[in-house]
């Protein structure tokens, strides 16, 4: 099936869960200079991702069954005032 990732689309097998592609993102963005100063200073990359226009939390990425066109961005979280 295919998805949409961060504005790429992406071939992902029939049944895949949200899960997959967290997993998928944190591995190809292990040396990404933001994410291993997040996991340095607090032992998470604290990357957000948002299904469908939806930001869907971390204990449902498991359970959350992807479909053909979904689309999903991640992001790093950004803080400021």
């Amino acid at each position: 099936m295919k998805v949409t990732i961060n504005s790429k689309i992406q071939e992902l097998p029939s049944g895949a869960k949200l899960a997959e592609v967290v997993k998928r993102v944190r591995e190809e963005n292990q040396d990404d200079p933001v994410t291993r100063s997040l996991i340095e200073k607090t032992g998470k990359d604290h990357l957000t991702f948002i299904l469908n226009k939806r930001i869907i939390p971390p204990r449902e990425f498991e359970k959350t069954a992807l479909k053909e066109g979904d689309e999903i961005r991640w992001m790093h979280p950004y803080a400021g005032g």
